[in-house]
Parts: C-alpha cells; structure tokens; sequence
C-alpha cells in the first residue's frame, strides 16, 4: 500500500528525464567514489605496512587523493539535484491540487472546506518534498551502495562479497519491517493533528459565542486533548526510530565483522594479501554506511504515503462541474442571463433543493429571490458562478450556454457579494486591488466614494488593515467587499445575504450602496428579509425548489 502510493506520486511529478538521470548517474558515482575512497585507502595502508616504498605506492595515492578530491562535489551535486527534482515536482504537484480542488470547491468539497482541509492540505503537499530527498535517495544509495560493494568485493574475495549482499539484504529487510510498523500509527496521527486544527480554527472563529454558551473550555479540552494524544503518538515513533537505528547500527556491525573474519582467514591462507583483505574490510564499512539512512527513510515512508493517500482522496470527490475543451467567449454588449427549468442540489450527490427554476434578469434589472434558510438561494448563486452544474436544465447568458464556457470567464463577468466575504491582511490598497490588479489610485478612491468609504479613504490607501477585515466595522467590510467585487464591473451582480449579521441601519446602508454602484449591471438579491426588496423590479419566493413571481399585492402582504 506504501509503494503503491508512493509510486503513483513519483509518476505524477514528472521530473525531466534528462536531470533525473543525471541524479541517478551522479549517485552512483558518488556510491563508487566512498568505498574506492575506504577500500583504496585499506589497501594503501596494508601495502605500506607491507614495506612497500613510496614509489610503488605513488600511483594508488595519487588515485586515492583524485577519489577523495571528486568524493565531496560529487556528494554535494547528487544532493543538489535531487532537491532540484523534487522542487520542480513540488510545483507540479501544487498545480495538480489546484487543478483539482478548483473544479470541485465548493460544489463537491464544501463538506470539506474546514480547518482540517485546510491544515492537511498544506501539511500534505509540503510532505511530499520529502519523497526524493528523505526517502527514494536513501533508499536509492543504500542499494546502490550495498551492492556495488558486494560486487566489487566479490571479485576479490567471493564468499565476502556474499556476506556483505546478505548484510544489505537484512537490513533492507528491517527498513521494511520498521515502516511497516510505524504505518500502523500514522493515520491515527493524522486524525488527531487535523481533529486539533478544526477545533482550533473553531475556537478561533466562534470563540465570542462559545465563551456566552459557556462550551470555550470544552473546545479547549478537545484540542488539549487531541494534542496529547498525537504527542503520545509522535513519541511511539520516536522509539521505534531510535530502536530501528540501533538495529541497523548492529546489523552493519556485524556485517563489517564478519567480512573482517572471512578477509582475515583469506589472507592467513595466502588467499588474498594483507593488504587487500585491510582493502575489503574498510570497502565494506562504506558500503553498509548508507543502511543507517535506511531507518529515516522506512520511519517517513509511511507518513508521506499517507500524505498522499489523502490527496488522492480529493480527487475522488465528484467534479462539480466540467470545463469545456473549446470555452466560448463571454457575449459582447449586454448579455441577458436565462435560467431554464433548472434542478440541482447543493452539493454533487446531495438531494434536490431546486427543482423547476426558471428565470430571466436583463441589464440593470433589479431582481430579488426571497426564501427561508435552506430553501436553496445560495446554490442559484453557485449554479451561476459556475462553482457547480447544475443536474437538468439550462442557464444561458446572451443565448449562449454558460456551460461552455470557462468558469474563469464567466467570473470575469458576474461577482458575488455574500454574507461573508473574506478580507485579506495588507493594505486597504491590495485588499482592493484582487477584484482588479490593474486599478490605479484614483479608481481605488472613486470607487470608495462610490461605496460610502470617505472615512477610510481619509486614513490612505495604504492603511493596514487585519487579516479577515476585524480592523474594520461590519458594514465598512461589507462596502469594502462591495467596492472590490465593483472594481471588476461585473455585467451581473449577485448579492447573497450581504445585509445578514448587520444592524438594520448597516444593512440599508450596504444594500443601496450595492443598488447605487451596481450602475447597469444586472442584480440579483436573494435573501429572507421582506423589507429589502422594495426597490427591486420583480421579486420571486423560493420554497420547495420552485421558483414563483409574487405580484404587488403578495409582496404587500409579505411585508405586513
């Protein structure tokens, strides 16, 4: 199971082939390079205790002295290549998250789309690096290693050589052991660190609420004790590492031993010199070296596999919606939005919560959806976004299918401002500026006029403002949200409860600041309030997935 998911990334970075032979070529040159330099330097010393003068050994210190010189650069470009493929891999696996949560958020992942996705996401991705560099390069040179010098010895002293390959063989036996023992525990970590962060990233969010409902110290008590048990966890690996690298110290040991004893026998029957059974002693220090790397490697092994198991499982959630291979432009002029007879659930695989949605919004019409929580208004907003396709139906702008055409271009064209927009920390400035990058200042400060923003545009573009806006009152985030969907001139405006959590004066204030600066985009309101939809050309109700137009009098009579 480690293998398998460990392959299926291996695959899926690509390295160029080119470098990656080069890595591989480089590390056995590297391998070669330590046990000549051991092996080289046993066979000088045994040549010079023979009473061989400094002529005769004048050629093999020189090539001991050119191995030694290479031994270090080689070293250093083996690991420098390696850390390049797997940097290169890392940008390629980063994409593939994105190319796959970007069609499944929110319309597939939404579940998901927690502080634990979030934490492990991040953490998974990053564990991945650790692929190349701390487990196929260990892996790669303790074999490597361990059998070139077996062969090399074998040639000089064969039954050496056998035990030097039985040695290797052992201990990979044992790295394969000790990661099979540590895979036991590492999806029960992985549990418990993400159980940690969601909980976290409640506490955070809600902690007001918490603190009146009396339940912060219990959230407390849940991360403390999800901390306690990952720790206790991590300690577990601690000492299955720590008994691991004393097993394969002893196993390369012993090794070197028993490779001694057969090299001393050889040579007490004359069948090698003392020099060269000195020479297979010490070429097998280097060659069971690498083993020690092994234990590192079998410990992580387990852990960067599950990293993966775990971004693989993203890409088993359903496709919220399909990008089309041939994507149609956005019409030009003013396009009018057509929903036809569409049904679909909230989320792919969940049930219906719109069943017969039919309607139409011309440029600078004014349309409000009315409805209770959960009657489905926030998935109008997901269907036209292209966050999601819908199960029947149609939705078409300007007569053509916004189905075909690339959902970053129908969001070049509709925003949304909902009940929670999200703020980023920086300047008012680059807040501003992601609805567009290329606004100068003077757009900034229009646009901020336009959204009733004269308080903050007094203070600089250049204000710091707090990570999720908290520097700002609820309804100057709300405008600034505004400000910035405005900054894009969306042909479509959606506005998904941007009133809710506002005082009533707040919420008039936003809602006509949204009326006001909308100008001759189309606006779609959908919201529970009856109060917010007087100024609004037509208002529908939204209740068991159908959509019905009320007349002048419903509306009145809602009202009251």
């Amino acid at each position: 199971m480690t293998m398998r998911a460990l392959g299926v990334w291996l695959a899926r970075s690509r390295p160029p082939r080119a470098r990656l032979l080069r890595a591989v070529g480089i590390s056995v040159l590297a391998a070669a390079s330590s046990i000549a330099l051991l092996g080289g330097s046993g066979l000088l010393i045994g040549k010079a205790a023979e009473g061989g003068g400094l002529a005769a050994l004048g050629v093999l210190l020189v090539i001991i002295e050119i191995v030694a010189f290479l031994r270090a650069p080689l070293r250093f470009e083996e690991r420098l290549i390696t850390h390049r493929v797997a940097l290169g891999s890392m940008v390629r696996w980063r994409t593939w998250l994105y190319d796959v949560i970007s069609v499944r958020l929110p319309g597939s992942l939404s579940p998901l789309a927690s502080g634990e996705l979030l934490d492990r996401s991040i953490e998974d991705v990053d564990a991945l690096e650790d692929l190349y560099v701390r487990i196929a390069l260990p892996v790669f040179m303790a074999v490597v290693t361990g059998l070139l010098g077996a062969l090399l010895i074998g040639i000089v002293l064969p039954l050496a050589g056998v035990a030097l390959g039985v040695g290797v063989l052992v201990g990979l036996a044992l790295a394969a052991l000790i990661a099979r023992r540590s895979s036991a525990s590492v999806d029960d970590t992985a549990y418990w660190r993400g159980l940690g962060s969601a909980r976290t990233v409640d506490l955070f969010d809600g902690l007001a609420e918490l603190t009146m409902a009396g339940a912060a110290d219990d959230v407390v008590k849940d991360i403390n004790d999800a901390e306690s048990r990952r720790a206790r966890l991590a300690a577990r690996s601690g000492q299955v590492r720590g008994v691991g690298i004393a097993a394969e110290g002893l196993i390369g040991g012993l090794t070197v031993i028993a490779v001694a004893l057969l090299a001393a026998d050889a040579a007490h029957r004359h069948v090698i010199s003392a020099a060269e059974a000195a020479a297979v002693a010490l070429a097998t220090v280097a060659a069971v070296e690498p083993l020690l790397g092994l234990v590192l490697a079998a410990v992580r092994a387990p852990e960067v596999a599950s990293s993966a198991r775990r971004l693989d499982e993203l890409s088993d959630a359903p496709v919220a919606f399909h990008e089309p291979t041939s994507p149609l432009p956005w019409p030009e002029g003013a396009p009018v939005l057509m929903l036809d007879d569409i049904a679909s659930p909230a989320v792919v695989g969940g049930p219906l919560v719109l069943k017969d949605v039919s309607l139409a919004v011309a440029p600078g019409e004014r349309v409000a959806i009315l409805g209770a929580s959960g009657s489905g208004k926030s998935t109008i907003c997901t269907l036209i976004m292209r966050f999601l396709d819908p199960t029947e139906g149609s939705i078409e702008v300007g007569g053509l299918p916004i189905g075909a055409m690339h959902s970053d271009e129908v969001r070049r064209h509709v925003a949304l401002l909902d009940q929670s927009p999200t703020l980023f920390g920086g300047t008012l400035a680059d807040t501003l500026r992601l609805g567009n990058p290329a606004t100068d200042d003077e757009m900034l400060r229009d646009v901020l006029r336009l959204c009733d923003l004269e308080d903050l545009l007094a203070k600089g573009l250049n204000q710091p403002l707090a990570e999720r806006g908290t520097s700002l009152s609820g309804g100057q985030q709300r405008r600034v949200a505004l400000a910035r969907v405005l900054l894009r001139k969306p042909d479509l405006l959606l506005l998904d409860e941007p009133t809710a959590g506002l005082d009533p004066v707040q919420g008039r204030a936003v809602l006509a600041n949204c009326l006001r600066a909308s100008k001759d985009a189309g606006v779609i309101l959908l919201t529970h309030d009856v109060e917010e939809v007087d100024q609004f050309d037509r208002v529908y109700w939204l209740e068991d997935g159908v959509l019905v137009e009320l007349s002048a009098t419903q509306r009145h009579e809602l009202a009251l």
